[in-house]
C-alpha cells in the first residue's frame, strides 16, 4: 500500500456501525510519507482501541484485525521503531518501541498484527497516563482526553505511516467517534 492509495484529508470521516468518525489532523507534510499500513476490522476502516484492549487481555488481538498475518518484513528492518503521536492540544508523544522478541530473534517475520499491537500498546498507555494526570491540560478542549471526554472507546487506529525526517518515524493515523463532540 502506498501513500497515494490512502485519503488523509483531515476533514474526512469514516462510517462504522452507523457512527461517524473524525480524523485527527495529520501533522506532517504528505510528501514525507514513504510507507503506509492500513488497518481494518470486519471490512471497515480502523480498529477500535477499546476492542484491541479487551482482546489483548486474552492475547487474541489478531481477532480484531483483517489480515493480521500479512507480512511487513520489508518495511521495518530495525530492532526498534521510533513512534510519534501528535494528539491535538498535547505535547507530541515520541518513544522508541522494540519489536517483539519473536521478530528480533529471527523466529518469525513482522506481521500486520504485530505492528498493530506495538502501536496500540503505546497509544493505550499514553492515553491512560493522560487520563490519570489531572495536571496535564489540553490546549484544544474539543480534543481533550479524559473520563468525560475522549476515552479508549472513542479512538480508532486507521493506519500507521512511516514519515521521513532526521530519523524515520512511524505515526498513527487516528479517528475519533464524532458522538463525543456532541456531548
Amino acid at each position: 500500500m502506498t501513500f497515494s492509495d490512502v485519503n488523509f484529508d483531515c476533514s474526512s470521516a469514516s462510517l462504522q456501525d452507523d457512527s461517524v468518525r473524525v480524523r485527527l489532523p495529520f501533522p506532517f507534510p504528505h510528501k514525507d510519507i514513504v510507507n503506509t499500513v492500513e488497518f481494518s476490522s470486519g471490512g471497515s476502516p480502523g480498529v477500535g482501541l477499546d476492542t484491541w484492549i479487551k482482546l489483548s487481555e486474552k492475547r487474541q488481538t489478531h481477532r480484531c484485525l483483517d489480515s493480521p498475518e500479512d507480512s511487513l518484513e520489508e518495511l521495518i528492518l530495525d530492532r526498534t521503531i521510533l513512534y510519534q503521536c501528535q494528539w491535538p492540544g498535547y505535547d507530541p508523544h515520541t518513544c522508541f518501541v522494540p519489536v517483539p522478541t519473536h521478530i528480533e530473534d529471527g523466529t518469525d517475520v513482522l506481521k500486520k498484527g504485530d505492528l498493530l499491537d506495538m502501536i496500540c500498546e503505546v497509544l493505550a498507555c499514553w492515553i491512560l497516563r493522560v487520563m490519570r494526570c489531572g495536571h496535564v491540560k489540553c490546549t484544544e478542549p474539543q480534543w481533550a482526553i479524559g473520563v468525560n471526554n475522549i476515552t479508549f472507546k472513542h479512538v480508532y487506529i486507521v493506519a500507521v505511516v512511516e514519515v521521513q525526517g532526521y530519523m524515520p518515524k512511524w505515526v498513527p493515523v487516528l479517528e475519533v467517534d464524532s458522538n463525543i463532540f456532541g456531548q
